[in-house]
């Protein structure tokens, strides 16, 4: 078999929309602010036997840590499907290696925990499930799962977080799936959930719809337009455990603050300390691009506007989960800008000449930065990593180290 054609954009764009975050954040606990008045009920209701959750990973986790792990899908001569390649990559000794091989099709990225690979394979034809590797791609067991009928939103070394409906046209419910015996239990999200942001410290993020409505909305799109103008979307942190809302972040209007939008989106970046960040994206018209504004919530729970502006896609840069940066990209090979938590612009940063893609991923552990810099296409089209100084970046730097490929 060989793995050394290019995988088609359309095969690689549609795995992608359908994977799972893959990685995730471990923040410090969040629980230290107090609670204020306007929270929501107790996490944990009297009689209530709490569940051992272990350290709580959500979005880019693996990419905090000195090994990252990719799953990606490989071509026979005749660019027909030939199962995937799992590579990890070893950013302190600087290499990359094909650590195992499975004939079946699995999401775009695996889920990594402090002694575990987890991929999840994606078939409508053929019973699914979760393949289990220890961190030298040995597979373990296996067990039964459908991701075509619930979405892993968080995890820990021993559970994935589930949830199989959600708010506005659909109540939302959710389980609890033991990743050694494969029992489930239910995690009873309040039916008004619409995602799960991420983690932060022993919490998950929450966000829910706050309406005189009850949910699900009419799937009427008059009757359920109006209804969504008059309702909130509220952030939580949330009980893992309990899965009840423990501590109100902040709210914002559902269809947003850009009277006349066409479009308006909220999407949680990170947290730093006790202040938390959100994106607000919208558009005034279907042809123009979509205007995005940062906001903070510090820990008095006072809304700030960083004054971030940018018809570009802003993003998070963290550090184990707290956010170090905010940067957005011009483009696959355009200009990276880069921003504090204050709003204010570190760097204008133009990547070298001849690069494919140039952009960071995260801040590593030690306060390097672990850079993205091209694709492979002898190797299934992997991510090219490399690892760079933080200030070297900023200041333009083409000082980085590139993982080399040994087999």
């Amino acid at each position: 078999m060989k793995t050394n054609k290019r995988i088609p954009l359309i095969l690689t764009a549609a795995l992608a929309l359908s994977a799972c975050a893959s990685a995730a954040d471990s923040a410090t606990a969040a629980a230290a602010a107090e609670t204020p008045e306007s929270t929501a009920e107790s996490a944990i209701e009297p009689g209530t036997e709490a569940v051992e959750t272990d350290t709580l990973y959500g979005l880019n986790y693996s990419y905090s840590q000195s090994v990252v792990y990719e799953d990606l899908p490989t071509l026979d001569d005749e660019w027909n499907f030939a199962g995937t390649n799992v590579y990890k990559n070893d950013l302190n000794a600087g290499q990359t290696t094909l650590i195992y091989h499975c004939d079946d099709w699995c999401l775009a990225d695996p889920y990594v925990t402090s002694d575990a690979v987890y991929l999840l394979t994606y078939n409508r034809d053929r019973d699914n499930k979760i393949i289990a590797l220890s961190l030298d791609g040995t597979k373990t067991h296996e067990i039964p799962f459908d991701p075509y009928a619930s979405t892993v939103v968080l995890y820990s070394d021993r559970y994935f977080y589930c949830m199989d409906g959600h708010a506005p046209y659909d109540t939302a419910s959710g389980f609890r799936l033991d990743l050694q015996t494969g029992e489930t239990a239910p995690w009873n999200l309040p039916v008004e959930t619409i995602s799960v942001a991420n983690a932060a410290g022993d919490f998950a993020v929450t966000e829910r719809i706050v309406s005189d409505y009850p949910v699900p909305f009419p799937r009427d799109g008059e009757i359920s337009d109006a209804l969504l103008q008059n309702s909130l979307r509220e952030y939580d942190l949330t009980d893992i455990a309990t899965g009840k809302p423990a501590r109100k972040i902040t709210e914002f209007p559902y269809k947003g603050t850009a009277e006349g939008a066409v479009f308006a989106a909220y999407a949680y970046l990170g947290k730093a300390g006790n202040d938390f960040y959100f994106r607000f994206e919208h558009a005034m018209s279907s042809e123009e691009r979509s205007i995005t504004n940062v906001f903070r919530v510090r820990s008095d729970s006072i809304q700030e506007d960083l004054g971030i502006s940018s018809d570009l896609f802003v993003q998070a840069l963290r550090q184990n989960g707290e956010l170090r940066w905010l940067f957005s990209r011009d483009g696959s090979q355009g200009t990276v800008t880069v921003y504090d938590l204050q709003g204010a612009v570190l760097a204008h940063v133009t990547p070298p000449d001849g690069m494919q893609v140039y952009y960071p991923v995260s801040m590593l552990d030690d306060g390097r930065l672990l850079l993205v810099i091209g694709y492979d296409e002898e190797h299934d089209n992997r991510s090219r990593y490399a690892v760079m100084d933080a200030d070297a970046f900023l200041s333009g730097s083409t000082e980085y180290t590139e993982m080399e490929f040994v087999g």
